[in-house]
């Protein structure tokens, strides 16, 4: 069996199936679209700006960690901008021969310039398609909706409270979330690029389960879903983002761990095993909002010890100051893993894809002989 080095693991190919658009950027095109849009930053150069929105030293809670996005959301406003992000996001991800990327947006963040909604859609979708002829990936777009939506970073947000003033934050999230629930699966008809939906945002304080309807909307559309729980918020969290809402597959799911010894959770757990629903794991992002004390206290040892099915993904490149090899590399020192084990856990990602059928089973018919020539020395 071979070593586990960088070397290996940038060879191999990969997805990365929880990966932001706004938290993955170039620190350059920040600083780029900032003079040409004429946006004031609270940094003017690099080093600066990197130490305003890396989080090498981690932060507070979850609640901390977003509101560095405040800050790559003001040049996120154009569809310009929104093309060449998730052009550069996608050639990255290329560069490291992740083979299938999925990137999720919540578009109502990007309504400060007044964009048509269909056209921030089209914009990211555009940028993820021309990465896609020149290099050899493919991409999926998540579309978010928001657990809140802050009037502070928002001018829609502002003008909505302004307007309807009778309803609460939370009944405007409600409704907003609605809204970007009908738009998707409305485009989803004519841009094959999106396969699923996402609520995000800080859980404590927004329970999925109150998104209920927009995710009916999402259901009645035939479409995928994943949700945001069990991050910053307990396996209740999780319960509800399969029980009300239907989730395929859950972001981070941390907190699944805890179900394992609940006396009414516990089945949760098993559900989980049963069902072959994906985790998808963010280890690097997990540790810096204190969702895990260590890399050695994650989760994910046990998951994959009880065969759960895990993904390994980067949530934030930019933030988290990381990539899939990274992720990889830092799992596999930790944990000691065998070649055959990052062989399962590298196919998982492939098969826990929102890809159709047919085009999942393509890719995987692709992949599967290069991981076996690689890790478990099956001849060509």
């Amino acid at each position: 069996m071979p070593a586990i080095t960088r070397e290996l693991l940038e060879r191999l190919p990969k997805t990365d199936l929880h990966c932001h658009l706004d938290g993955s950027m170039r620190l350059q095109t920040i600083l780029s679209l900032a003079e040409s849009y004429k946006i004031r930053l609270p940094a003017d150069n690099e080093d600066d700006l990197r130490k305003l929105i890396v989080m090498n030293e981690g932060c507070s809670s979850l609640v901390d960690y977003l509101k560095v996005f405040d800050v790559t959301l003001l040049v996120l406003q154009t569809d310009e901008a929104l093309e060449r992000a998730a052009y550069e996001l996608a050639e990255d991800a290329a560069h490291e021969n992740v083979r299938y990327l999925e990137v999720r947006f919540a578009p109502i963040l990007h309504t400060n310039s007044l964009l048509p909604f269909e056209k921030i859609f089209e914009s990211v979708i555009a940028g993820l398609l021309r990465a896609e002829k020149r290099y050899k990936i493919k991409t999926g777009l998540l579309v978010c909706g928001m657990r809140n939506f802050p009037s502070e970073i928002s001018h829609m947000a502002r003008r909505l409270h302004d307007r309807l003033y009778t309803f609460s934050d939370v009944e405007l999230s409600r409704i907003l979330a609605i809204q970007t629930a009908k738009v998707t699966t409305r485009l989803s008809e004519k841009y094959p690029t999106i396969v699923g939906f996402d609520i995000a945002g800080p859980e404590s304080g927004y329970p999925a389960k109150d998104f209920y309807d927009a995710f009916q909307e999402i259901i009645n559309g035939h479409m995928s879903i994943t949700i945001h729980a069990g991050e910053a918020y307990g396996p209740e969290s999780i319960e509800q983002a399969v029980k009300y809402c239907h989730a395929h597959r859950i972001g981070h799911g941390t907190r699944l761990i805890e179900a394992k010894d609940d006396s009414r959770l516990r089945t949760l757990y098993r559900y989980f095993k049963d069902k072959r629903i994906p985790i998808e794991i963010c280890l690097t992002s997990n540790l810096q909002t204190g969702t895990v004390k260590s890399i050695e206290n994650h989760p994910i040892k046990t998951f994959l010890e009880d065969k759960l099915r895990c993904t390994i993904c980067t949530d934030n490149r930019l933030v988290s100051d990381t990539t899939v090899t990274d992720e990889y590399l830092r799992l596999a020192e930790t944990f000691n893993l065998s070649a055959k084990d990052l062989y399962k856990l590298v196919i998982y990602g492939f098969e826990s894809t929102f890809l159709p059928y047919e085009e999942r089973e393509a890719i995987l018919r692709e992949v599967e002989p290069i991981l076996a020539r690689e890790l478990l020395g099956t001849p060509a």
